[in-house]
């Protein structure tokens, strides 16, 4: 007697985003926290240029020059927020930062420039330095990441990763973030638009964790050696023999 293995097929039902949205939903973003902020031991450049170069320098950190090999390279010089979210501006003194994004931190500076009443035309122009998230798990690209504009979505971010990979579970993933001195985790699922878009953890800030968990058919691959009764190989295994004890048989 011939023995048959049949292995059945089923397409999962978590893999595609945003199922609960329908075509012409609307759904309204909070953006009140949309903006990167300032937080203790972020680096910001804050660069004063006016009509009178000489009074402007006044207000700018000197660039730092280093020598690599046989060249010269000149990088920008920062301020880093520290534990009470000042900064400690040239002339002015003390300024006040954190919780500020950049567009507020520039408005705070050019009123203060001009309260000083030693430069009446300033332009300032801000930059956050070295800000990053990392994302961790079933993603393409794993890895950590510049934020390189003031609002970063989780969809820019997995963007940026390459996507979760198609062992990765789109229910479940977990946005690690830095807040009032812990950590918090925020989860989002990805198969519902509603969930994500409404998440407090949408638009991504500095120094958060994405970790996106295998879903049950990788951590099934991940036993010893992959070959137990819930994955192909094992069934593939079990036809090859009977295949090969039918042989026998039949000489």
């Amino acid at each position: 007697m011939f023995a048959t293995v049949v292995i059945g097929c089923r397409t999962p039902k978590n893999i595609a985003y945003f199922q609960d949205l329908k075509e012409d939903t609307l759904i309204k973003l909070n953006e009140e926290d949309a903006d990167i902020k300032l937080n203790p031991g972020d680096k910001v450049s804050i660069f004063v240029s006016c009509r009178d170069e000489s009074v402007a320098k006044m207000f700018n950190l000197l660039a730092v020059t280093q020598n690599i090999g046989n060249s010269y390279s000149s990088r920008v010089s920062y301020y880093t927020v520290d534990a009470q979210g000042d900064i400690d501006f040239p002339i002015i003194g003390k300024i006040h930062v954190g919780g500020l994004s950049r567009s507020e931190v520039l408005h705070l500076v050019k009123e203060n420039l001009i309260s000083s009443e030693m430069i009446q035309d300033p332009v300032v122009t801000v930059e956050f330095m070295s800000m990053y998230f990392d994302v961790l798990g079933e993603i393409s690209r794993p890895g950590r990441y510049t934020i390189d504009k003031d609002r970063l979505t989780i969809l820019d971010a997995l963007g940026m990763a390459g996507d979760l990979s198609i062992l990765g579970q789109r229910v479940n993933v977990k946005i690690i973030r830095n807040e009032n001195g812990g950590k918090k985790v925020y989860v989002v699922d990805m198969t519902k638009g509603e969930s994500v878009l409404n998440s407090p953890a949408y638009y991504i800030q500095q120094n958060d964790v994405l970790y996106v968990e295998a879903n049950n058919m990788r951590k099934r691959q991940s036993i010893v050696a992959g070959n137990t009764v819930f994955t192909p190989s094992f069934w593939m295994s079990v036809a090859s023999f009977l295949v090969s004890m039918y042989a026998f048989f039949i000489r």
